[in-house]
C-alpha cells in the first residue's frame, strides 16, 4: 500500500473500536499511530474477552487487533501530573490527536482542545462520539447502555423513504418526490 501519510503522527486517546479503527486505517496509509491506553486495564476492548461478551480465542484478540493494528502503544494515567505531562509532551510533536471520550471525560482528563492547543497550536484535534456532542443523546455512551439504540430503527426510516411527507410550520403536507408510505 502506498505510504501517503508518511511523516504524519497521530496521538490517540480512544478505546473501543469507533476511532481506533479509522486510526489503523490511517497507520495503514503510512502514519506514526501512537495510541495511550489505560494504565492498569488497557483499552477497554481487551477486557471484553473477559467478560463473556464476545467469544475471542485466547491467542488472537481479533477485535483489538484489527483496530489497532500498526500502533504504538502507551499505557499513561491520564489523571496524574506526570501520566498527563508525558501525555502532553506526545502532542506538541503530533499532527493530528484522536479521540472518543465524551466531553465530561475529555473535561475530567484535562485533554479538551483548549488543553491539547495550548501545547501545540497548530494540532488537528479530532473527537468522534456515537451520538454526537449536541442534542438529546449527545452525552450518553453508545451501544445497548443509551436510549439512542432504542430509537436507531425509527431514525433510520425517517431518514429513508419514508420520510417522503413532512408537515410544515402551517401544517400543510408538501411531497418531496419520494415514495409515501400506506
Amino acid at each position: 500500500m502506498t505510504a501517503v501519510l508518511e511523516g504524519v503522527r497521530i496521538l490517540e486517546v480512544a478505546e473501543h473500536t469507533f476511532v481506533p479503527a479509522a486510526s489503523a486505517l490511517l497507520s495503514d496509509w503510512g502514519a506514526e499511530v501512537i495510541k495511550i491506553e489505560h494504565v492498569e486495564r488497557g483499552d477497554a476492548m481487551r477486557g471484553l474477552a473477559s467478560t463473556g461478551m464476545a467469544l475471542v480465542p485466547s491467542d488472537v484478540h481479533a477485535l483489538l487487533e484489527h483496530s489497532n493494528r500498526g500502533k504504538q502503544s502507551l499505557g499513561l494515567d491520564l489523571t496524574s501530573p506526570d501520566g498527563l505531562a508525558i501525555l502532553y509532551k506526545l502532542a506538541s510533536t503530533a499532527d493530528v490527536f484522536l479521540t472518543n471520550k465524551l466531553p465530561r471525560v475529555r473535561q475530567k482528563l484535562k485533554i479538551g482542545v483548549e488543553e491539547v492547543r495550548a501545547h501545540n497550536p497548530d494540532i488537528i484535534y479530532v473527537r468522534g462520539t456515537g451520538q454526537g456532542e449536541r442534542g438529546l443523546l449527545g452525552s450518553s455512551r453508545g451501544g445497548g447502555r443509551s436510549q439512542a439504540s432504542r430509537v436507531r430503527p425509527g431514525a433510520a426510516a425517517a431518514g429513508s423513504g419514508f420520510r417522503g411527507l413532512d408537515r410544515s410550520h402551517d401544517d400543510r403536507r408538501r411531497d418531496h418526490g419520494r415514495p409515501v408510505p400506506p
